[in-house]
């Protein structure tokens, strides 16, 4: 498959669209301009911010990639996590999550997902990050901030920017919003300091190379790296860890996801027969009657009910109880069976070893060369 644009079906809806994805782009680059041209509305923190992003509306991998810089041994213990709450109540104002709690209803599920995780990690909720960063160097003195779902937040320095593309994305979606599911166009790519090719575990590898080509294309100095999902084991009803191969196999599968198919997808492939899916709307807060019909759909087939680790933190544990639900749990890591983190840092990307801040981070990867003129995916 080569490098160029889709071609946009002319229907009625797609010539309205277009000229609303131009004024939509050029907006967008205004405001890029503005911060860059005016810094003092940039706070500059004292940590070293890690921001991790994606181009494209929708998940790609965002919180599996958290919580692996979380868990690696080497960063530094001085580390606060900014969010934005998305959703949540506390997304226009501020929310402090730290400790084993109990926390109050309402927050979001990548939040309590971290917070289970790493319960010692102070987690900031707030849509103006800027502020966030400053209430977090003010109490915590951190020398780590990662920053989840920042690479279009100018408002904060970005020291690394971590940028991950679904390998799974329909290159028709390689558009400008509305026309696709583009927050900004392919030449913002440049700036990423690594790239990460997510979900190889369920693209195909025409799709893998296609999108290897296009990502390389667009940003050239900066080092990609193929990620995949990898099960890890169980949660049983009761929440006791189950090796892999002692889960259910016969499954009706739920997941309140952006994209749920390679959810699906990989529990297919791990040997599960799933004989019924049911798809919410990311961020989806379960209500008693959602888990109750998939409760009933699970018995009158005779299957056991799953879930995602990220949906499985929204379910009350009596409610998982009383309902055998399951939950496969994950990791990310590379295709080539690398942890992610270590990988980065062999790359040179990540500024930490041994739990303390390295070298200065790397620089900023500017645009370098000519850039494709498409503005769209493999075809």
């Amino acid at each position: 498959m080569l490098l160029t644009t889709p071609p946009v079906r002319r229907t009625g809806e797609a010539l309205l669209l277009q000229p609303v994805a131009w004024l939509y782009g050029r907006l967008v680059d205004l405001e890029r301009r503005l911060f860059g041209t005016l810094p003092f509305l940039v706070a500059q923190p004292a940590a070293t911010v890690v921001s991790i992003g994606n181009l494209t509306v929708g998940g790609t991998g965002k919180t599996p990639l958290l919580l692996e810089l979380l868990a690696d041994p080497e960063r530094p213990a001085a580390t606060v996590v900014l969010t934005r709450g998305y959703r949540s109540a506390w997304e226009r104002s501020f929310y402090l999550l730290r400790g084993p709690g109990p926390h109050p209803a309402g927050l979001t599920d990548e939040a309590l997902q971290v917070n289970a995780a790493f319960p010692h990690v102070p987690v900031l909720l707030g849509k103006n990050r800027a502020h966030t960063a400053t209430m977090a160097e003010k109490w915590f003195h951190p020398d780590l901030l990662l920053l989840d779902d920042g690479f279009q937040y100018r408002r904060v320095r970005h020291d690394v920017d971590l940028v991950l593309w679904d390998a799974t994305t329909d290159p028709a979606h390689a558009r400008l919003l509305p026309l696709g599911r583009l927050r900004e166009p392919p030449a913002r790519l440049a700036a990423a300091h690594a790239l990460l090719l997510t979900r190889c575990e369920t693209a195909t590898p025409a799709q893998i190379a296609a999108w290897r080509q296009f990502l390389t294309a667009w940003a050239p100095a900066a080092p990609l790296l193929k990620v995949m999902t990898e099960p890890r084991g169980w949660l049983d009803p009761a929440g006791h860890p189950v090796p892999l191969d002692q889960g259910p196999r016969r499954v009706v599968a739920f997941a309140a996801l952006a994209h749920p198919a390679p959810f699906f997808a990989l529990l297919a492939k791990i040997g599960c027969q799933v004989v019924a899916t049911r798809a919410f709307r990311d961020h989806h807060v379960f209500t008693p009657a959602d888990l109750d019909e998939v409760g009933r759909s699970a018995a009158d087939q005779h299957a056991t009910p799953v879930c995602t680790d990220k949906d499985r933190i929204k379910i009350d544990a009596a409610v998982a109880r009383r309902l055998g639900v399951w939950t496969l749990l994950t990791r990310l890591q590379t295709v080539a069976g690398e942890a992610v983190p270590a990988a980065l840092r062999r790359l040179g990307v990540l500024p930490w070893a041994r739990g303390s801040l390295t070298t200065t981070p790397p620089a900023r990867l500017a645009p370098r060369g000519t850039t494709p003129t498409s503005a769209g995916g493999p075809g």
